[in-house]
């Protein structure tokens, strides 16, 4: 998964372009986290301080919280239920791998920045030459014989940033690596209509760009385990994003003449709309890059935005090669059968 641009690497996660995530590795203590309360790395120990939440009112984007932060530094721990979802959602993760292969379906890239402009590709995935999995796209229509099948790269026809294998989300929660991630249980809510329980994840220990190089909130559905929303950002932008809360939870005791350093933030949410006999798929991603500042004093609007990037990326007309049956997708994530083997559509 990364938000994907020229020169995309083999990786078998999501990704994201044209700006990359910074290439190599980055420490544990660079990366601060927050979901639901707030999560901050201390030389390699995780710890956190909770802090309580307050929605601001009529705010549009709904991710200013404001923080009572405790003084107490408390360990991070897994409540029981969670473990079982995480191992769960192990299950899942598999189950996305083994289905990777196994569909195509139609994208359409619509983005507004500098330059606004739409786009429409056929889409699939395939293994790459180092036998990892990544998206692939072709144009839909429109091209002579020679050309039709070619591989396209947004990032050539003036898409500014992209989601690459917005499917692979799952992945976070393969068993190989659960252990470099954290999880947190933030509570549940209702997500697409469907009781949800939301699990923040963050790295944990280095942090190695396309194995654990995203911090958010995945909401899974409760009664079939199946990922519903996915809400990421990635490191540098989970850093501001930290710092942007933390000044719109100090607001108020500044004079109304104080304002902070301006945040231009990133946010990436994946939403898995489409379903395909109880096993969900992506339908819909939202990259939104703005600049906010945070403005002193008691303000009904503590912040004054500007978007400057906005790209939807909308999934359909899946086709699916071979499938399994909603029983045997059930018997198998709650760990009652094999993964069996696929029939013809």
């Amino acid at each position: 998964m990364r938000v994907a641009s020229n020169g995309a690497s083999s990786l078998d996660a999501p990704q994201c372009g044209q700006n990359r995530l910074p290439s190599g590795t980055v420490r544990e203590q660079d990366v601060h986290v927050i979901g639901g309360g707030a999560y901050t790395f201390d030389q390699k120990r995780l710890r956190y301080r909770r802090h309580a939440v307050s929605a601001l009112r009529n705010h549009r984007i709904a991710l200013a919280m404001a923080f009572l932060v405790t003084s107490a530094t408390v360990p991070a721990t897994t409540p029981p239920k969670t473990g079982l979802t995480l191992t769960r959602l192990a299950r899942v993760a598999e189950l996305y791998r083994d289905t990777a292969l196994s569909f195509s379906c139609e994208e359409q890239i619509e983005y507004k920045g500098k330059t606004t402009g739409r786009i429409q590709f056929a889409y699939l995935f395939i293994h790459d030459d180092k036998g990892k999995f990544r998206d692939y796209r072709t144009w839909r229509s429109g091209t002579t014989a020679a050309e039709r099948g070619t591989e396209v790269d947004p990032a050539n026809y003036h898409v500014p940033r992209f989601l690459q294998s917005a499917y692979l989300w799952a992945f976070i929660f393969r068993a190989d690596r659960q252990p470099h991630h954290a999880f947190f249980n933030l509570g549940e809510d209702t997500v697409l209509g469907r009781p949800a329980l939301k699990i923040g994840f963050q790295p944990k220990g280095s942090i190695l760009k396309g194995w654990n190089d995203w911090a958010g909130i995945a909401s899974i559905d409760r009664e079939t385990t199946q990922i519903l929303k996915v809400e990421a950002w990635s490191p540098e932008h989970w850093n501001r994003k930290v710092k942007l809360d933390a000044d719109l939870a100090a607001a108020p005791k500044h004079d109304t003449l104080w304002e902070s350093e301006p945040y231009d933030i990133e946010s990436i949410v994946t939403e898995y709309t489409v379903v395909k006999n109880g096993m969900r798929f992506p339908g819909k991603v939202t990259i939104v890059r703005s600049v906010s500042t945070v403005l002193g004093g008691e303000r009904e609007w503590p912040l004054r935005e500007r978007e400057t990037v906005r790209v939807t990326q909308e999934y359909s007309n899946y086709e699916f090669f071979s499938v399994r049956t909603s029983e045997q997708i059930r018997k198998f994530v709650a760990g009652d059968a094999e993964l069996p083997s696929k029939s013809g559509p």
